[in-house]
């Protein structure tokens, strides 16, 4: 059903590599809690309605009760490396994948009600984010039953929506 394979591997090393070192949420309640598979990707909804992620996206977005959360965004239709070696890819290979495929880890917090309400990026393959906060101004995680929907909308940059189903 979905491709996961790509980012499985990065998230398991992401979630291998994240320590417990946060409190668990204070309150016990926490609506993103869990791990969410992408639906569809959009840049400009109302507008263009751009897919971020090719016609058929993949991505794993995992917010652990610790409150860290690990985010692998990818396009299945970027080519393989002709190489077949990562640390040789050509000047278009490398600028395909930065292009279409997205990695990103941190921290985040709720509130009392147990909606998401920041997030600290600790690294990003977009290294402009590193060490970047954001709160609810800028980026909404909001759950109904088992859909999540993220809207993004960094400074001069395009609304994007990413539409998430969750893990069964």
């Amino acid at each position: 059903m979905f491709k996961l394979s790509r980012c499985a591997c990065l998230l398991t090393c992401l979630a291998v590599a994240l320590s417990p070192s946060m409190p668990a949420c204070a309150a016990g309640k926490n609506l993103v809690a869990g791990t969410w598979i992408m639906v569809s990707a959009q840049a400009n909804p109302d507008g263009e309605n751009k897919p971020l992620f090719g016609p058929h996206p993949n991505g794993l977005l995992i917010f652990t009760e610790d409150l860290h959360f690990a985010d692998v965004l990818t396009n299945p239709d970027v080519p393989k490396f002709a190489s077949s070696n990562r640390a040789k890819g050509t000047d278009a290979e490398n600028k395909a994948v930065v292009a279409r495929d997205l990695a990103l880890y941190g921290t985040y917090t709720v509130d009392e009600q147990g909606n998401f309400a920041t997030e600290h990026v600790i690294a990003s393959m977009f290294p402009n984010w590193n060490g970047l906060d954001r709160d609810t101004r800028t980026i909404t995680e909001t759950v109904e039953g088992d859909t999540m929907t993220e809207r993004l909308q960094d400074p001069g940059g395009p609304l994007i929506v990413i539409v998430w189903k969750r893990a069964m």
